[in-house]
């Protein structure tokens, strides 16, 4: 053999070799428990998704921003790992140069799963060598209806602005994956909601609160919403009229009074310096009522292409009559009232049960697409009452309804210019979501205070906004182990060492079970640090729970067909799941898993699968 020949072998040889050595090493990298970014968030500085909701086998673009504040060039690759629960479904990756301070956006396309309502977590690594420099999460709900996973939030302002101004505003909201947003006092009157006529609408009027609207920067943010797969919820009340309605067409026949001689029609009193210094409240089942607001609302939805009417009520009004002196059973009248509206819109409906007044006839009688629950204390101030508003609109309904919890935090302080308090505002959101539910609470003020949405004085800090973001992610990346025909287990947790609950107390780690094919899921909110067991945090001046490292959890169960054992949490690795050690034991009282648990900040969610 020639000496060419040979030297050209070599060459060969070399080549395949070192092609062989780089591919082991890209994709040597894998996705493990251990994995720590040795610089986190100074290269990936965000990672979302195009739409707030993907219909199956979408397309789905990951965007992810990268921003080198490392003090070198980064030449490396971006791994992405798609995951359905503990199991990777997908995952890709890009080459990628990007000097030091530069800025760079990368689109990744993913093509989403046939299977319908399924959420994914999105994990990105940015890997140098074989070592992850950098690491962030997003993650995707594949769902062909917004009403099985509900993921509700709000817009309150509507002034003259660009439409590139509007698009800013629901890209921010976009990114915590809301898929319906409620359009708060959008309209002229509550009897008279559009202004103008059909033909001819008012490009501008007057709110209730005599604040600017603009029917440009109303039909953009639809527009808008619509091009994320999110709901745009037209809201008005059920039963509502201002002081001149007469001149408006309706009657003091249609009314709801106070007593039976129809004297004093009953009424909600407002601010002296708004459009109308009360509403006037009309018999939801009057059907000359509802024939009314249905034409009304008919030709609100002729000119705004709103998806759903949002009916909103004021709760218990005490004893109320007819105007023939007719006792009325108010909580009886909302079904009927509902479904009449559906078939006259041809829309679809929500409804607030304030204080859950009216929820059992709105579950189990009206075609609604989930339920909307606004809480208040002193009756409900309890966390336990945030997990039981949510487990009774899932009973009542028969397991078919999923329920949103309007919940307003640190409403003592709301009035002053603060900021919201991070620790209570992220308990009371593991509280509603561990059971099933979800929170109005984010919008384009940033986060609700008080029942009137425009109210904006309480801020989110920069740590809340990313706790926010990262809980978002987890609602939706979980939302089958959360909210997905899950059912209460009385299995038994114990954690050695440590006071537990299962009712939310106060200085005690809140604990239960649920269940469903394939999996028991176990909860822990971590409540020891709280003094008392009020979720609104008035005062905002909740501190941090301890957090609890290095611990054991007994799950007593009634069989040991357990494959593995996981946990995730929205606090630990932006929600990613780590595989945990357990240990079958058994003692008098019966079998058990002994779970090692690392950590405890203020939500863990421990998952068996069977």
């Amino acid at each position: 053999m020639s000496k060419k020949i040979i030297a050209l072998i070599l060459i060969i040889s070399t080549a395949i070799f070192g092609a062989l050595y780089m591919y082991r090493n890209i994709f040597s990298f894998k996705d493990d428990n251990n994995i720590v970014a040795l610089t986190k968030g100074k290269l990936i500085s965000d990672v979302y998704t195009d739409k707030a909701r993907y219909y199956p086998s979408d397309k789905v673009t990951i965007k992810i921003e990268l921003n080198n504040e490392l003090q070198e060039d980064f030449r490396g690759t971006i791994y992405i790992f798609y995951k359905h629960l503990e199991s990777i479904v997908g995952k890709a990756k890009i080459q990628v140069n990007i000097k030091s301070g530069q800025k760079k956006q990368l689109n990744i396309f993913w093509e989403a799963p046939k299977d319908d309502f399924k959420g994914y977590l999105v994990e990105v690594y940015a890997v140098k060598g074989n070592k992850a420099i950098d690491n962030k999460n997003t993650a995707v709900d594949v769902s062909s209806d917004w009403s099985k996973f509900p993921r509700y939030g709000y817009l309150a302002n509507f002034p003259e602005q660009s439409k590139e101004k509007s698009a800013l505003i629901i890209e921010v909201l976009n990114k915590y994956h809301l898929n319906g947003l409620l359009f708060y006092d959008w309209q002229y009157k509550h009897n008279k909601p559009l202004a103008g006529t059909v033909e001819n609408p008012d490009p501008k009027w007057k709110d209730i609160a005599n604040r600017d609207i603009y029917g440009q920067t109303v039909k953009d943010y639809i527009e808008l919403a619509h091009s994320k797969n999110i709901m745009a919820a037209n809201y008005n009340l059920m039963y509502g009229g201002y002081f001149d309605y007469v001149k408006d067409g309706a009657k003091p026949e249609w009314g709801l009074y106070k007593d039976p001689n129809h004297e004093e029609q009953d009424n909600h009193p407002l601010p002296h310096t708004w459009a109308t210094d009360r509403l006037y409240l009309f018999n939801p089942a009057n059907k000359d009522w509802q024939n009314y607001i249905f034409n009304a609302e008919k030709d609100a939805f002729g000119v705004y292409n709103f998806d759903v009417w949002h009916v909103d009520t004021l709760g218990p009004r005490g004893t109320v009559y007819d105007y023939k002196g007719n006792l009325v059973e108010l909580s009886m009248t909302y079904a009927d009232f509902l479904n009449n509206a559906k078939k006259a819109l041809g829309k679809r409906i929500v409804c607030n049960t304030v204080n859950e007044y009216g929820l059992i006839n709105v579950a189990s009688g009206a075609d609604v697409d989930f339920l909307y629950v606004e809480i208040w204390p002193p009756a409900r101030a309890h966390y336990n009452f945030l997990k039981q508003t949510v487990d009774n609109g899932y009973n009542y309904s028969d397991g078919k309804k999923a329920t949103v919890v309007a919940a307003y935090m640190n409403y003592g302080i709301a009035d002053r210019s603060a900021e919201f308090n991070k620790h209570s505002v992220r308990l009371t959101d593991a509280a509603i979501f561990a059971a099933g539910g979800d929170h109005i609470e984010l919008g384009d003020t940033g986060m609700l205070s008080k029942e009137y949405f425009p109210s904006a004085n309480l801020k989110m800090s920069e740590s809340l906004v990313k706790a926010m973001r990262n809980y978002y992610d987890f609602l939706t990346a979980y939302e089958n182990l959360l909210r997905d025909g899950l059912k209460e287990s009385d299995n038994k947790i114990e954690i050695p060492g440590i006071e537990i609950s299962n009712n939310g107390s106060a200085r005690t780690v809140w604990t239960y079970a649920k269940q469903k094919e394939g999996y028991d899921v176990i909860h822990m909110i971590n409540l020891l640090g709280i003094e008392v067991s009020n979720w609104r945090d008035d005062l905002g001046n909740y501190s941090a729970p301890p957090i609890i490292k290095d611990f054991k959890v007994k799950y007593y169960l009634k069989d040991d067909n357990i494959k593995n054992v996981y946990l995730a949490s929205p606090d630990i690795n932006d929600g990613k799941v780590m595989k945990l050690q357990f240990k079958k034991k058994e003692d008098s009282k019966g079998k058990y898993l002994e779970i090692s648990v690392p950590e405890l900040q203020y939500w863990d969610m421990i998952f068996i699968k069977k």
